[in-house]
């Protein structure tokens, strides 16, 4: 299409001057036209763009020209008979190639030929189409997408407000009109390795910096009132950490950074939320707080380079699963203030071998050690009113309830003292050693995965007091051969006997548990028990 056929737009930016990457447009002032609708639309991608408006000549605009396009991240050329003719655009395109910059040839004609001196220069680039002959600007969109990203702007603001980057920099210094960063503004710039809080900031919104997988160090300064949720999660290179002052911190904000290793947290932090620093690898050493309260869920679990931990002394909870997947944690001191230890917080930390519980521990979930191969021995303070240990076993004050069963207590056999009558969820789980356990009458409930993974176990015989045995009580129990139910038993959990593939039931005058043998397809027997 002739250039005369558009209409001649306006130019609605300003020339850029700064010192980060920026595209150098080359083209002739016969072609105005038509390269500012271009360059309107580059603007609106927020591209930086420098470009001749002038139509100036001498030495020192020829000087101007090389130092720009020395320093330019990118080189457009649009091709036209005018500017395949023009001296200037000539010198662009060789000095262009002098200092090796990225050229962008865009067609503004068709019919436009290069001139020889050029062809060697030009022919195996790929070129562009910047005319179209039926009114579609798709042309314009591809090359928006082919320019190199870091030359565009970076920040978008709006009432100090940061709504987005654009993911060009390695380094972002934020000014101080920013005050807040909102939800997803850095999300996934890759290119990110560096960002400066400015002292007005007070708000980082959720994933705002989630996936910037080479940011390196961060430092959060006092101004910060909150960082959302998941705000620096996947941050795959991030190594440290410093957070100025008591903050609010949202759930995984620091999920999954695997290489973070140094973090300062400042004293007067009071909780660490659900999933802060889940999944963070590196973690060997970190110094909690003084006045931390509470270790929210999964708080620190799957930090598999954590060794020790001393809880800081005001910590009163420790949420679900805080320190589960943590595989080499040898040592934790626990708080004396500490009154709640709640379901799975030391799920699979193989490598724990004592534990001891404080005086004020009121609340204790189920299965906080399940998975604990190596923990042979709970300690519980003489003053604890709720809880005691026996042979390094632990049950709650009145021994009526066994809570937790070490899974490497070296007894072979065990008889559960006849005070009993609770089995809590995963109390045995992963007994190895136990062949033979002995229930008494006085039992009466066994809750979820009591027996679970007692692989050594081949006969048990449950008592008449029993009236349930709850969801996977002898799964993964391998060489369980033979358990007898009494009648009292009418109700049946799901997978109870998963994986125990040589078992066969005695069921004593118990047509219930015939019936869930025959449902779940379990070898049993009938037997009148004498």
């Amino acid at each position: 299409m002739s250039e005369n056929n558009f209409t001649k737009p306006n130019i609605n930016f300003e020339v850029y001057n700064g010192s980060n990457p920026f595209l150098f447009v080359s083209y002739s002032h016969t072609n105005t036209d038509i390269v500012y609708k271009i360059l309107n639309k580059l603007d609106s991608e927020r591209f930086r763009i420098w470009y001749d408006d002038t139509m100036e000549i001498g030495s020192d605009f020829r000087e101007e020209l090389r130092t720009r396009i020395e320093k330019c991240g990118a080189f457009i050329l649009f091709i036209s008979t005018a500017s395949m003719q023009s001296k200037y655009v000539g010198m662009e395109i060789i000095t262009a190639f002098k200092y090796d910059k990225r050229i962008y040839p865009i067609y503004l004609e068709s019919d436009a030929e290069i001139p020889n001196s050029f062809k060697l220069l030009l022919e195996n680039l790929q070129h562009l189409k910047g005319y179209s002959t039926d009114g579609n600007d798709k042309y314009i969109d591809n090359l928006v997408a082919s320019l190199p990203i870091e030359t565009m702007r970076q920040l978008i603001v709006k009432d100090g407000v940061l709504t987005k980057c654009k993911d060009g920099s390695k380094e972002i210094i934020l000014d101080e009109s920013i005050k807040t960063i909102a939800d997803s503004a850095f999300k996934h710039c890759r290119k990110l390795e560096s960002i400066v809080f400015s002292k007005t900031v007070t708000y980082i919104g959720n994933e705002a910096f989630r996936g910037c997988s080479r940011l390196k160090k961060l430092f959060i300064p006092q101004t910060v009132l909150y960082i959302g949720d998941s705000a620096f999660r996947d941050c795959i290179d991030l190594t440290d950490l410093v957070i100025e002052k008591e903050i609010d911190i949202a759930e995984r904000a620091f999920e999954n950074c695997p290489q973070l290793k140094n973090i300062s947290l400042p004293d007067d932090l009071i909780e660490i939320n659900n999933g802060v620093f889940n999944s963070c690898c590196s973690l060997d050493n970190i110094k909690l707080p003084e006045d931390l309260a509470v270790l929210g869920e999964n708080a620190l679990s799957d930090c598999i380079s954590l060794k020790r931990i001393t809880l800081s002394p005001n910590v009163i909870m420790l949420n679900n699963r805080a320190f589960a997947g943590c595989i080499n944690l040898e040592d934790i001191v626990l708080s004396e203030e500490l009154t709640k230890i709640t379901h799975y917080v030391f799920l699979n930390c193989s490598s724990l071998e004592t534990i001891y519980i404080p005086s004020k521990v009121n609340e204790i979930g189920i299965g906080p050690f399940k998975g604990c191969s190596k923990l042979h021995n709970i300690i519980v303070d003489p003053k604890n009113r709720y809880f005691r240990s026996t042979d390094g076993i632990l049950f709650n004050k009145n021994k009526s309830t066994l809570l937790i069963y070490p899974s490497n207590k070296d007894f072979v056999e065990y008889e559960v003292p006849d005070s009993v009558t609770n089995i809590n969820g995963y109390a045995f789980y992963g007994a190895i050693r136990l062949k033979k356990i002995i229930l008494h009458d006085s039992l009466n409930t066994i809750n979820i995965g009591a027996f679970s993974n007692c692989t050594s176990i081949e006969k048990i015989e449950i008592p008449d007091g029993v009236t349930k045995i709850d969801d996977s009580v002898f799964r993964g129990c391998i060489n369980l051969k033979e358990i007898s139910i009494p009648p009292s038993v009418v109700d049946f959990g799901w997978e109870i006997f998963r994986g125990c593939k040589k078992i066969t039931v005695i069921c004593n005058d118990n047509e219930i548990a015939a019936s869930y043998c025959e449902k779940n397809q379990i070898k049993y027997v009938r037997n009148k028990k004498s």
